[in-house]
Protein backbone atom coordinates (compact mmCIF):
# COMPACT_ATOMS: atom_id res chain seq x y z
CA UNK A 1 0.00 0.00 0.00
CA UNK A 2 1.23 3.18 -1.30
CA UNK A 3 1.70 6.19 1.17
CA UNK A 4 -1.24 8.24 0.15
CA UNK A 5 -3.58 5.55 0.02
CA UNK A 6 -2.34 4.85 3.76
CA UNK A 7 -3.19 8.41 4.61
CA UNK A 8 -5.97 8.47 3.51
CA UNK A 9 -7.08 5.64 5.41
CA UNK A 10 -5.42 6.90 8.52
CA UNK A 11 -8.05 10.03 8.31
CA UNK A 12 -10.88 7.98 7.83
CA UNK A 13 -9.90 5.84 11.15
CA UNK A 14 -9.25 9.09 12.73
CA UNK A 15 -12.78 10.39 11.15
CA UNK A 16 -14.86 7.64 12.50
CA UNK A 17 -12.85 6.62 15.96
CA UNK A 18 -10.98 9.78 17.45
CA UNK A 19 -14.42 12.03 17.04
CA UNK A 20 -14.62 11.57 20.74
CA UNK A 21 -12.92 15.06 21.73
CA UNK A 22 -14.64 18.17 21.70
CA UNK A 23 -12.20 21.31 21.31
CA UNK A 24 -9.49 21.28 18.97
CA UNK A 25 -6.51 23.72 19.97
CA UNK A 26 -5.27 25.22 16.80
CA UNK A 27 -3.60 27.19 18.66
CA UNK A 28 -1.79 25.11 20.99
CA UNK A 29 1.54 25.22 21.81
CA UNK A 30 3.58 22.27 20.65
CA UNK A 31 5.55 21.97 23.72
CA UNK A 32 2.55 21.06 25.96
CA UNK A 33 2.54 22.01 29.80
CA UNK A 34 4.16 19.12 31.42
CA UNK A 35 2.21 19.19 34.86
CA UNK A 36 -0.67 17.55 32.64
CA UNK A 37 0.41 14.35 32.56
CA UNK A 38 -1.58 11.06 32.65
CA UNK A 39 -0.72 9.56 36.32
CA UNK A 40 -0.77 5.61 34.34
CA UNK A 41 0.46 5.55 31.08
CA UNK A 42 1.19 2.59 28.64
CA UNK A 43 1.72 2.77 24.51
CA UNK A 44 3.03 -0.65 22.79
CA UNK A 45 3.03 -2.22 19.01
CA UNK A 46 -0.56 -3.30 18.30
CA UNK A 47 0.28 -7.34 18.66
CA UNK A 48 -3.33 -8.19 16.95
CA UNK A 49 -3.97 -6.18 13.86
CA UNK A 50 -7.44 -7.72 13.18
CA UNK A 51 -8.67 -6.15 15.61
CA UNK A 52 -10.89 -2.74 15.01
CA UNK A 53 -9.29 0.02 15.23
CA UNK A 54 -10.45 2.80 17.64
CA UNK A 55 -9.71 5.49 20.24
CA UNK A 56 -12.16 6.52 22.55
CA UNK A 57 -12.52 8.16 26.05
CA UNK A 58 -12.05 6.64 29.12
CA UNK A 59 -15.21 6.11 31.54
CA UNK A 60 -15.81 9.79 33.29
CA UNK A 61 -14.09 11.36 30.68
CA UNK A 62 -10.66 10.17 32.74
CA UNK A 63 -8.37 9.19 29.98
CA UNK A 64 -7.81 7.22 26.53
CA UNK A 65 -7.45 4.04 25.33
CA UNK A 66 -6.74 3.54 21.65
CA UNK A 67 -6.10 0.08 19.84
CA UNK A 68 -4.85 -0.96 16.57
CA UNK A 69 -4.01 2.81 15.47
CA UNK A 70 -1.39 4.07 13.40
CA UNK A 71 0.79 6.94 15.58
CA UNK A 72 -0.34 8.77 13.14
CA UNK A 73 -4.07 8.95 14.13
CA UNK A 74 -2.79 9.72 18.08
CA UNK A 75 -1.13 12.34 16.80
CA UNK A 76 -4.46 13.73 14.74
CA UNK A 77 -6.16 13.52 18.09
CA UNK A 78 -3.56 15.26 20.61
CA UNK A 79 -3.02 17.99 18.01
CA UNK A 80 -6.63 18.05 16.57
CA UNK A 81 -5.37 18.45 12.76
CA UNK A 82 -5.49 16.83 9.77
CA UNK A 83 -3.23 13.93 8.83
CA UNK A 84 -2.01 15.98 5.66
CA UNK A 85 -1.02 19.06 8.00
CA UNK A 86 1.58 16.77 10.04
CA UNK A 87 5.16 16.22 8.26
CA UNK A 88 7.03 13.44 9.50
CA UNK A 89 8.33 10.29 8.87
CA UNK A 90 6.77 7.27 6.81
CA UNK A 91 6.35 5.17 9.72
CA UNK A 92 3.89 7.28 11.31
CA UNK A 93 1.37 5.50 9.10
CA UNK A 94 2.90 2.23 8.91
CA UNK A 95 3.45 1.30 12.52
CA UNK A 96 0.38 1.04 14.68
CA UNK A 97 0.41 0.82 18.39
CA UNK A 98 -2.19 0.11 21.47
CA UNK A 99 -2.28 2.76 24.26
CA UNK A 100 -4.07 3.52 27.76
CA UNK A 101 -3.63 6.65 29.63
CA UNK A 102 -5.57 7.22 32.98
CA UNK A 103 -5.69 10.81 34.41
CA UNK A 104 -7.55 9.41 37.71
CA UNK A 105 -9.50 12.20 37.56
CA UNK A 106 -12.40 13.70 35.38
CA UNK A 107 -11.00 15.77 32.75
CA UNK A 108 -11.59 18.39 30.11
CA UNK A 109 -10.93 17.45 26.52
CA UNK A 110 -8.36 20.35 26.58
CA UNK A 111 -6.58 19.09 29.01
CA UNK A 112 -6.51 14.75 27.42
CA UNK A 113 -5.49 16.81 24.55
CA UNK A 114 -1.93 18.15 26.28
CA UNK A 115 -1.81 14.59 28.24
CA UNK A 116 -2.13 12.62 25.40
CA UNK A 117 0.31 15.29 23.12
CA UNK A 118 2.96 14.82 26.37
CA UNK A 119 2.67 11.04 26.44
CA UNK A 120 3.23 11.01 22.91
CA UNK A 121 6.11 13.64 23.15
CA UNK A 122 8.22 11.90 25.55
CA UNK A 123 7.60 8.31 24.53
CA UNK A 124 8.94 8.96 20.95
CA UNK A 125 11.20 11.79 21.72
CA UNK A 126 9.69 14.20 19.82
CA UNK A 127 10.77 17.86 18.70
CA UNK A 128 8.70 19.73 16.38
CA UNK A 129 7.55 23.10 15.59
CA UNK A 130 4.86 25.26 13.76
CA UNK A 131 4.63 26.56 10.41
CA UNK A 132 1.39 28.85 9.49
CA UNK A 133 0.19 29.86 5.91
CA UNK A 134 -2.87 31.59 5.11
CA UNK A 135 -4.60 29.11 2.36
CA UNK A 136 -7.91 28.57 0.83
CA UNK A 137 -10.08 26.98 3.01
CA UNK A 138 -13.99 28.13 5.01
CA UNK A 139 -15.33 30.39 7.46
CA UNK A 140 -18.32 28.66 9.41
CA UNK A 141 -20.49 31.45 9.68
CA UNK A 142 -24.06 31.64 11.29
CA UNK A 143 -26.41 31.92 8.26
CA UNK A 144 -29.16 34.84 7.89
CA UNK A 145 -31.98 33.28 9.67
CA UNK A 146 -30.07 32.25 12.72
CA UNK A 147 -28.88 29.44 14.20
CA UNK A 148 -31.03 26.06 14.21
CA UNK A 149 -29.25 24.22 17.22
CA UNK A 150 -30.37 23.26 20.69
CA UNK A 151 -28.38 23.86 23.83
CA UNK A 152 -27.25 20.62 24.82
CA UNK A 153 -27.90 19.75 29.23
CA UNK A 154 -24.52 21.64 30.93
CA UNK A 155 -25.09 18.52 33.29
CA UNK A 156 -24.71 16.10 30.45
CA UNK A 157 -20.48 16.13 29.97
CA UNK A 158 -20.58 12.80 27.40
CA UNK A 159 -18.05 13.70 24.72
CA UNK A 160 -19.67 11.70 21.94
CA UNK A 161 -20.40 14.93 19.82
CA UNK A 162 -20.80 13.76 16.35
CA UNK A 163 -21.74 10.02 15.89
CA UNK A 164 -22.51 9.08 12.13
CA UNK A 165 -25.82 6.88 11.23
CA UNK A 166 -27.40 5.17 7.95
CA UNK A 167 -28.08 7.47 5.21
CA UNK A 168 -25.60 10.43 5.79
CA UNK A 169 -27.05 11.34 8.74
CA UNK A 170 -24.99 12.70 12.04
CA UNK A 171 -26.30 13.10 15.22
CA UNK A 172 -24.45 15.88 17.17
CA UNK A 173 -24.23 15.57 20.92
CA UNK A 174 -22.27 18.64 23.37
CA UNK A 175 -21.03 19.78 20.13
CA UNK A 176 -18.90 22.92 20.55
CA UNK A 177 -18.77 25.24 16.88
CA UNK A 178 -14.75 25.41 17.40
CA UNK A 179 -15.13 21.21 17.13
CA UNK A 180 -17.96 21.42 14.59
CA UNK A 181 -15.35 23.46 12.66
CA UNK A 182 -12.54 20.97 12.50
CA UNK A 183 -15.06 18.10 12.02
CA UNK A 184 -15.83 19.90 8.81
CA UNK A 185 -12.31 20.25 8.21
CA UNK A 186 -11.64 16.48 8.67
CA UNK A 187 -14.84 15.81 5.81
CA UNK A 188 -13.80 18.73 3.07
CA UNK A 189 -10.09 18.01 3.66
CA UNK A 190 -9.73 22.22 3.88
CA UNK A 191 -9.07 24.09 7.15
CA UNK A 192 -12.75 25.32 8.53
CA UNK A 193 -12.27 27.96 10.93
CA UNK A 194 -15.09 29.13 13.88
CA UNK A 195 -16.47 32.61 13.19
CA UNK A 196 -19.90 31.90 14.36
CA UNK A 197 -19.57 33.66 17.81
CA UNK A 198 -21.51 31.04 19.15
CA UNK A 199 -19.67 29.67 22.45
CA UNK A 200 -22.04 26.82 23.73
CA UNK A 201 -22.16 23.47 23.02
CA UNK A 202 -25.40 22.28 21.36
CA UNK A 203 -27.54 19.11 19.82
CA UNK A 204 -28.46 18.91 16.49
CA UNK A 205 -29.50 16.13 13.74
CA UNK A 206 -28.52 16.46 10.20
CA UNK A 207 -28.03 15.02 7.37
CA UNK A 208 -25.36 14.91 4.26
CA UNK A 209 -22.62 13.07 2.07
CA UNK A 210 -22.80 9.60 1.08
CA UNK A 211 -26.59 8.20 1.18
CA UNK A 212 -26.02 4.53 1.50
CA UNK A 213 -25.61 1.26 4.11
CA UNK A 214 -23.45 2.05 7.03
CA UNK A 215 -20.05 0.79 6.13
CA UNK A 216 -16.95 -0.16 8.70
CA UNK A 217 -13.98 1.04 8.13
CA UNK A 218 -11.39 -2.21 7.54
CA UNK A 219 -7.90 -2.61 6.30
CA UNK A 220 -8.23 -2.54 2.68
CA UNK A 221 -6.83 -5.57 0.69
CA UNK A 222 -4.00 -5.86 -1.12
CA UNK A 223 -5.12 -5.00 -4.57
CA UNK A 224 -5.53 -7.77 -6.99
CA UNK A 225 -6.53 -10.14 -4.21
CA UNK A 226 -9.34 -11.89 -4.02
CA UNK A 227 -12.95 -9.69 -3.49
CA UNK A 228 -10.74 -6.12 -3.52
CA UNK A 229 -12.50 -5.28 -6.21
CA UNK A 230 -16.18 -6.10 -4.74
CA UNK A 231 -15.96 -3.73 -1.76
CA UNK A 232 -17.98 -0.81 -1.24
CA UNK A 233 -16.31 2.56 -0.99
CA UNK A 234 -17.50 5.62 0.49
CA UNK A 235 -18.00 8.57 -2.04
CA UNK A 236 -16.36 12.42 -0.82
CA UNK A 237 -18.22 14.51 0.98
CA UNK A 238 -19.87 16.62 -2.13
CA UNK A 239 -21.73 19.90 -2.27
CA UNK A 240 -24.59 18.53 0.22
CA UNK A 241 -22.81 19.31 3.49
CA UNK A 242 -23.53 23.37 2.17
CA UNK A 243 -26.91 22.80 1.37
CA UNK A 244 -27.61 21.01 4.83
CA UNK A 245 -25.70 23.10 7.18
CA UNK A 246 -27.85 26.18 5.50
CA UNK A 247 -31.05 24.38 5.68
CA UNK A 248 -30.56 21.77 8.83
CA UNK A 249 -28.29 23.87 10.94
CA UNK A 250 -28.70 27.38 9.91
CA UNK A 251 -24.51 27.57 8.86
CA UNK A 252 -22.92 28.70 6.09
CA UNK A 253 -19.39 27.83 4.99
CA UNK A 254 -17.62 30.49 2.95
CA UNK A 255 -14.67 30.36 1.08
CA UNK A 256 -12.08 32.47 2.89
CA UNK A 257 -8.41 32.74 3.13
CA UNK A 258 -7.52 31.35 6.27
CA UNK A 259 -4.56 30.28 9.27
CA UNK A 260 -3.79 26.52 8.58
CA UNK A 261 -0.82 25.36 10.62
CA UNK A 262 1.79 22.23 9.83
CA UNK A 263 3.31 20.26 12.19
CA UNK A 264 6.33 19.54 11.16
CA UNK A 265 8.29 16.88 13.46
CA UNK A 266 12.05 17.31 13.65
CA UNK A 267 13.04 14.28 15.34
CA UNK A 268 11.47 11.27 16.81
CA UNK A 269 12.85 8.16 17.80
CA UNK A 270 11.05 4.47 17.57
CA UNK A 271 9.61 2.87 20.70
CA UNK A 272 11.76 1.36 23.26
CA UNK A 273 9.49 0.51 26.55
CA UNK A 274 5.89 1.38 27.74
Amino acid sequence: MNREADAMHALRRSILFAAASICPLFGQDPTPDTALQFDVAIIKPTADRTLPGLIVHLPGESGYRGANMALMNYFTVALQVRTDQISGPDWLISEYFDMEGKAGRSCTADELHLMLQHLLEERFQIKMHRETKQIAGYNLVVDSGGPKLADHDPEDRLMLPIQPGPGGSRQGKNVSMQYLAFYLSQELGQTVVDQTGLKGHYDFNAKWGYDGPMMVVREPPTPGSPGADDLPVAPPVDATVFESLRKQLGLRLDKAKVPTQKIVIDHIEKLTGN
